[in-house]
């Protein structure tokens, strides 16, 4: 039925019956406006300037015209609640009285007034208008305009959010009344950001009756600062190896007088820097050590700046920890590619990168088998990782009894004492809810304890371990949890649960050992010793040995195993290369005795380290692909960035390997170059360009240095092999060895090779 008044959709009819009909409804509407619906303004409360809202529409909203009459085009509509400005006006005209409105978001037309009002007045102020982000270097400078109403009592304050995200909630200032930038309404934040980084804003009105809405979120990204004049610097990167206490940032002075610096923390989790201040020399170089606090801090990652203020210049360097954080991975078929009847993945490249324990996938459904996970799990473990097993649940399709036999029947074995606790995964698409889900876990989990005398921990999303915790409160009481969070916070969603085991933090990780694919990435919130509380105890079924080498040698392990059973005797002999002697063992075993006997009745992890006896002027280096220490002659030496393999070259930070040789290595900005001499021989290559000149002689490199994650590398066979060093590739490890010989002669120091070049990627 056509409606006899402007109800924003329809238009006057133009029968008798028509007009009849309207004058009944108008008499209606002035009826409910009586029994206390809501009310609509009269002809006084309308004027040319005062604020309109749209009321009592029941939600079909009103329409707006482009002139004062029912047969005119609809413009917009405008709902309930949308309020705008009266510019002109009255207009009668078929019966009703018109306005033209300039509405908040943009819109201007003719509407009829038996659906507006004069709003009631808003003791808060409305949201600032126009907010504007400008960067600068290293900073931003917001503007903003008034709100369009400052509410029942004057604005005293402005507050600014920033995040990292949109919507950002973070208060990071409040502009005061009286402050300078208040009545401007105009405020710079910095000098300390990163610059290149996105940063979102977002500001509100406060007065004295509480804060307004803010803002739309805007974003910008400041401008980098150049580096300071002179001055090369290593930044402190995340360390992979769990809980942290410090940082080390290493400045260099690359320039032709000496510099002074001094280092201001960007946050208070960075309790101290050691030193502060200080000058460097033509050519020194100085270790900064930022220490994190401790106290009262929970488990988390940290995200901060370390400001560099240098007499030549000041740059912003991002500084990251995880503080009582153990970190590891969880991987499936999804990480493998080719034949499974080999390890697609280099567990011992893993583990060198700092990862610790990882989850392997088991079992999905009552059918479904990982196709890898024969092959992952005892590859892992047999690494020295902490491994442990997962199955994903289908509670809508299948009983907890079934899914529980099916996961026992296919990873019983890893299972067992010296694994992780087993895990249940649950995926949203295939979840019930609440109370029913909260109990299909417990028999599921009740069935794998009865098997293993294990307590399951449960894998999930924010909301489904929200939505747990709505159906049995008392399930965090009962299971470790493990929580897929994906944001930038020092602490995951727990969806309500007080505290968690494991964090899955993302899960497009990229780890050494685990080429060309995504991997999930996760913490443990705690230490060693408390992880240790998640390992299923009890005598193992097999055990792992693991050995490695510090220095020049080789160990020899008989029998050579990937697994031993309980009791099994194992001896490890140590041989030095000439020039070198055994020192001793570390690790699980402390010993001298070569060769070393051991009984495995545990896991073992051996470190074989040797020493250079004879020929002092010999030197080896060690380099292995996605670890940041590298070891020059037994001593470890830490790289700003780890080696990484391009084009089927091994590239490396060799600054530090270089200088501990005795020689210089020189950036030269204005080419984009890199210079390296040592032993009388000067190499020089340019950033992208594959022709080097070795000693004023052009030769052509199959790779070329390069910028990777801000670092420069180079080839480390082309340098190497260049200033006179011999070359190996051990491919099982993805480790590079590097020995040199250097005799003096008249003419200065001279370096002379040994043995010979091997191995397609270094």
């Amino acid at each position: 039925m056509t409606k006899t008044y402007p109800d924003h959709r329809g238009a006057w009819a133009c029968s008798p019956v028509a007009r009849r009909t309207a004058i009944v409804l108008l008499m209606l509407l002035a009826l409910t406006s009586l029994l206390g619906f809501p009310s609509v303004a009269h002809a006084a409360d309308l004027a040319v300037g005062s604020a309109v809202e749209v009321t009592a529409t029941g939600g079909d909203g009103l329409n707006v015209r482009s002139a004062a009459s029912t047969t005119s085009q609809v413009v917009g509509v405008q709902k309930d609640g949308a309020r705008g400005m009266v510019l002109e006006g009255p207009v009668t005209a078929g019966g009703f009285r018109w306005w033209r409105i300039q509405w908040g978001n943009g819109l201007m037309g003719w509407s009829v007034d038996t659906y507006l009002r004069v709003p009631p007045p808003n003791p808060l102020p409305g949201a600032p208008t126009s907010l504007v982000a400008t960067p600068g270097v290293e900073s931003v400078t917001l503007s903003w305009g008034a709100p369009e109403g400052s509410g029942t009592s004057p604005v005293t304050a402005w507050r600014i959010y920033r995040d990292r995200h949109a919507d950002p909630s973070t208060l990071v200032a409040t502009l005061q009344a009286g402050q300078p930038g208040f009545d401007q309404r105009t405020w710079t934040d910095g000098p300390m950001l990163l610059g290149g980084a996105t940063y979102w804003y977002a500001v509100s009105a406060v007065n004295a009756a509480g804060e307004g809405k803010s803002t739309e979120d805007v974003q910008t990204v400041p401008q980098t600062a150049p580096l300071p004049a002179g001055i090369f610097f290593l930044p402190p990167e995340l360390d992979f190896g769990g809980d942290q206490s410090s940082l080390v940032l290493t400045l260099q002075n690359s320039g032709t007088a000496a510099v002074t610096f001094s280092i201001l923390p960007g946050d208070t989790w960075m309790s101290s820097v050691s030193p502060a201040s200080g000058s460097i020399p033509t050519g020194g170089v100085q270790r900064i050590t930022v220490t994190a606090q401790r106290a009262n801090m929970p488990s988390g990652t940290y995200e901060s700046l370390v400001r560099v203020q240098c007499s030549t210049g000041s740059i912003n360097i991002p500084a990251h920890m995880r503080i009582g954080m153990i970190q590891g991975i969880d991987v499936s078929r999804w990480q493998c590619s080719g034949d499974v009847t080999g390890d697609p993945i280099n567990w011992a490249s893993v583990r060198s990168a700092g990862y610790r324990f990882v989850f392997v996938k088991a079992t999905e459904s009552v059918s479904i088998e990982d196709a890898y996970l024969d092959v992952l799990a005892p590859g892992a473990r047999a690494a020295g990782l902490l491994t442990g097993v997962y199955h994903v649940c289908w509670p809508a399709d299948n009983t907890p009894e079934a899914e529980a036999a099916y996961f026992l029947q296919n990873a019983r074995q890893y299972i067992t004492a010296g694994f992780l606790i087993p895990v249940l995964d649950l995926e949203p698409r295939y979840n019930i809810h609440g109370a029913a889900m909260v109990a299909w876990i417990d028999r599921w989990a009740g069935a794998v304890k009865a098997a293993t005398g294990a307590t399951p921990a449960i894998y999930c999303s924010s909301s489904v371990a929200a939505d747990l915790l709505k159906g049995d409160p008392t399930i965090a009481g009962r299971y470790p949890l493990w929580i897929a969070s994906y944001i930038t916070a020092d602490q995951p969603n727990t969806g309500g649960w007080n505290t968690w085991a494991f964090w899955q933090y993302t899960s497009t990780g990229k780890v050494p050992g685990i080429e060309g694919h995504n991997v999930d990435l996760d913490c443990f919130n705690g230490s060693e010793d408390t992880l240790a509380q998640y390992v299923i105890t009890g005598k193992p079924s097999s055990c792992s040995l693991v050995t490695a080498v510090m220095g020049n040698g080789v160990i020899g392990i008989s029998p050579q195993q990937t697994s031993y059973a309980p009791g099994t005797t194992v001896t490890l002999s140590a041989t030095a290369v000439p020039g070198w002697e055994f020192v001793g063992w570390s690790g699980t075993v402390t010993s001298t005795a070569n060769p070393l006997v051991v009984t495995m009745n545990s896991n073992m992890s051996i470190l074989g380290t040797f020493r250079k006896s004879a020929a002092p002027l010999q030197h080896v280096i060690t380099l292995s692909v996605g670890s940041s220490t590298a070891h020059l002659d037994g001593q470890e030496v830490a790289l700003d960035s780890p080696p990484v393999i391009v084009g089927g070259r091994t590239l490396v930070p060799l600054r530090p390997i270089i200088e501990g040789l005795g020689g210089a290595l020189t950036w030269i900005p204005e080419t984009r170059s890199v210079e390296v001499e040592l032993g009388g021989i000067t190499i020089q290559l340019q950033i992208g360009n594959p022709t080097a000149i070795v000693s004023g002689q052009s030769v052509t490199m199959d790779v070329p240095a390069a910028i990777i994650n801000s670092r420069t590398m180079l080839p480390v066979r082309f340098v190497s092999e260049n200033i006179g060093a011999d070359v190996d590739w051990e491919d099982l490890t993805r480790t590079v060895t590097i020995r040199v010989t250097v005799s003096s002669t008249l003419g200065g120091t001279a370096l002379q090779p040994f043995g010979r070049s091997t191995g397609p990627a270094a």
